[in-house]
């Protein structure tokens, strides 16, 4: 059972980590993509100004002064849009007066034009459009969405095998109580079954004798005796809470109260019960525990002896 549930925390929170990591990921992603956007809109601005400093000194000049890869990514048309210079990577790229940032697509490749009006004495004289290359491609998205699954995939399986061996750590105490209190339920049906059977031996006996008073005096005691056990039991199954007082016990004659009171027991299954106890026999213990121990022997000897045997007690 423990297992189980030890597997079921693992689980729930490797599955919660997987979300976690999944979904962050996927909200890097985005903010890469909207990063990467910003610095080409960046770059392109930039470098736009570059150009518009210098066209003060004349449309047709400003290709001269300006470096090779900003001439490749640039292109100069008059006012309606004819082209007085294009670079190399606008020779596909069709003419629009639009304004601002356009996406476009070449060769599977996406790109960002910028258009910008080209003034001189504040009149516009014509347009200035720059391109520049994406950093980061949206056909590129599946595949780094793809790479986060498999990381997240791979912490999650990671943390579930970590999570499990912490929560079987921390459910070990629990399944140590259970299994303590199984091994209880188990003693205690143990222990009760045979002072159980000599009570009813003793109401039987005294139905038959007619000696009721007898009968119930030592039913009485049996009662006693089981109350004090299942005190012991308890006290037992809270074993780091239990301490033995141990006191003086005169063994022969609680040896002698439990041979009286199984002999109608044995003669039940027709067996002789004789006793040899020394007298005066004392030792230190628990008398309840002792009880039950010597209990517990004759009633297995009267259990798994042959019908017409002896048993003897020393």
């Amino acid at each position: 059972m423990f297992k189980k549930i030890s597997r079921r925390i693992a689980l729930q929170f490797s599955g919660f980590v997987f979300l976690f990591f999944l979904i962050n990921g996927l909200f890097f992603l985005a903010a890469d993509l909207t990063n990467s956007r910003r610095q080409t809109h960046d770059r392109l601005i930039r470098n736009a100004r570059i150009v518009l400093d210098k066209a003060e000194d004349g449309v047709e000049l400003l290709p001269v002064h300006l470096p090779p890869p900003l001439r490749e990514s640039m292109r100069i048309t008059n006012i309606s849009g004819a082209s007085l210079f294009s670079g190399e990577m606008f020779e596909d790229v069709p003419f629009s007066a639009k304004k601002d940032f356009q996406e476009i697509r070449l060769n599977n490749e996406e790109y960002t034009v910028l258009t910008m009006p080209i003034l001189q004495q504040k009149k516009r004289v014509g347009y200035l459009q720059l391109v520049d290359v994406e950093r980061l491609q949206m056909g590129d998205l599946p595949r780094r969405a793809a790479m986060y699954f498999i990381i997240s995939f791979a912490v999650s399986a990671t943390t579930f095998f970590v999570g499990l061996y912490f929560a079987r750590r921390s459910l070990a105490p629990a399944q140590e109580m259970m299994e303590r209190l199984e091994q209880f339920t188990q003693d205690a049906s143990h222990e009760l079954r045979t002072p159980l059977a000599a009570l009813r031996s003793s109401l039987d006996l005294a139905l038959k004798t007619k000696k009721y008073e007898q009968g119930i005096a030592s039913a009485k005691e049996d009662v006693s005796s089981i109350t004090v056990l299942v005190e012991r039991l308890l006290e037992l199954a809270r074993i780091d809470q239990f301490s033995l007082q141990p006191v003086a016990v005169d063994l022969s004659g609680l040896s002698q109260q439990v041979v009286e009171k199984y002999r109608p027991l044995a003669e039940e299954k027709s067996l002789t019960l004789h006793q040899d106890i020394h007298p005066s026999v004392t030792v230190m213990g628990d008398a309840a525990l002792l009880r039950q121990v010597i209990s517990n022997l004759l009633s297995n000897a009267i259990k798994y002896t042959p019908a017409k045997g002896t048993i003897t007690m020393r």
